[in-house]
């Protein structure tokens, strides 16, 4: 852990607002009271874990087995998939979704004006991501915390030779049951099935989806999603900046069987809309140069 609860918080001066707690042994968690919404947010991958607007059911799921372990990835929140997305393109050895999610980031700032809660984590090159990934850079999340969830991911280039990336702002969103929401906002789109053969054509999206099997595509697609939660009588807003994919996930019956950090039965209570620099949406980051990736979350009525 990169810094202790002492020194974060000698940042987070405005106790009435922010908080840090260690229930799980090192593994901090800032607690923001933004008297709009409430939010958690893991030192470890500047994670949010939670976002509770005020007489509002959490808009985050978050799996209740997920272990909070330093180094263990947390399945639920907004996890940072970074500097790749999946499974490394060259060497599955190395870690799905990248390193940033393992890594414990440094908290830069925090401040509490216009009744908006911004946070400001860094992540910097270190002996164990040259191992994974030889490049020079550093990497600024940017959490803002009000009526809305914003979560904003910079990625500069220190170094001397241009570097590739892709990316996730891995949003799970919770629902009162799967099958019983809509999601609109990639009608009209096509998408890469991961379910398929990597050669299998795209498929053009004729209708709104609906998730009622497993599900796992990237969408080539710039439109915000709105996702309709008829059982919880709400709308969820997804807006992005900077991305050229969106991904739509869910493991259904079969496949959460296999995540042994996953009920068996919460396959139910979330789906995974995503922020994505992904399939052949795969931004090049130039010498002294920046790629942000932003994804704004909300509610609207149904």
């Amino acid at each position: 852990m990169s810094q202790s609860i002492s020194q974060l918080e000698e940042i987070l001066t405005d106790r009435s607002v922010f908080s840090v707690s260690e229930e799980y042994p090192g593994f901090p968690i800032i607690e923001v009271n933004a008297g709009r919404s409430m939010a958690q947010i893991a030192l470890q991958g500047a994670q949010v874990l939670s976002w509770m607007p005020t007489d509002h059911p959490d808009v985050l799921y978050l799996s209740k087995k997920s272990m909070m372990e330093p180094g263990v990835a947390v399945r639920g929140g907004i996890p940072i998939c970074w500097p790749w997305f999946n499974a490394h393109p060259d060497d599955p050895s190395k870690p799905n979704h990248g390193f940033a999610r393992n890594q414990f980031w440094e908290l830069e700032s925090a401040e509490f004006e216009y009744n908006i809660a911004t946070l400001v984590f860094k992540l910097f090159p270190t002996d164990e991501t040259k191992a994974l990934w030889p490049h020079d850079f550093e990497l600024t999340a940017t959490i803002k915390v009000s009526d809305k969830l914003k979560v904003r991911l910079n990625t500069k280039n220190t170094g001397e030779e241009p570097f590739q990336i892709t990316s996730a702002l891995h949003s799970y969103l919770s629902v009162g049951d799967i099958e019983r929401i809509q999601l609109e906002g990639v009608k009209g789109s096509h998408y890469i099935d991961q379910l398929l053969p990597p050669d299998s054509e795209e498929i053009y999206q004729e209708k709104n989806v609906v998730v009622n099997q497993e599900i796992d595509r990237i969408y080539s697609s710039m439109s915000s999603l709105l996702l309709r939660d008829l059982d919880r009588v709400r709308a969820v807003f997804v807006d992005k900046v900077g991305s050229r994919s969106t991904v739509v996930w869910n493991p259904w019956i079969e496949k959460s069987k296999t995540l042994k950090d996953l009920p068996n039965n919460d396959y139910k209570e979330f789906v995974c809309i995503e922020a994505c620099n992904a399939g052949r949406d795969r931004p090049t980051v130039r010498p002294n140069s920046s790629h942000t990736l932003e994804t704004t979350i909300g509610l609207r009525p149904l």
